[in-house]
């Protein structure tokens, strides 16, 4: 029985241990290399759209749902497709970040 509780406490400080080691190596990663696009998600079972290197004014695909920032600036999005009228609070959507969009909407970069 004791011995059983030395095993315990053994295997327990050894998770501790990995789960610090893991915790604080997770934290001094860099952020993974963005590759320089803009992802589009209209619907399920349907391709994303991506617009690599993207500069200047985009009209959104028909049924627009979700857009995410995969380049190293700031995209700006708009509830038309002109890029006239942005959505405020949240029109810019800073790199490595997501967010739902209007179906009919478009983003600058």
């Amino acid at each position: 029985m004791r011995f059983a509780r030395k095993i315990s406490a053994a295997f327990a400080a050894a998770a501790l241990a990995t789960l610090a080691t893991a915790t604080s190596a997770g934290a001094e990663l860099p952020p993974p290399p963005q590759p320089d696009q803009v992802v589009v998600f209209q619907m399920e079972f349907t391709p994303v759209t991506v617009y690599k290197e993207p500069s200047g004014c985009f009209s959104l695909p028909f049924a627009s749902h979700v857009l995410i920032n995969q380049t190293d600036r700031v995209v700006t999005i708009y509830f038309d497709p002109k890029c006239t009228f942005p959505i405020f609070p949240v029109q810019t959507l800073k790199p490595g970040n997501g967010t739902h969009v209007s179906p009919v909407g478009s983003f600058s970069v």
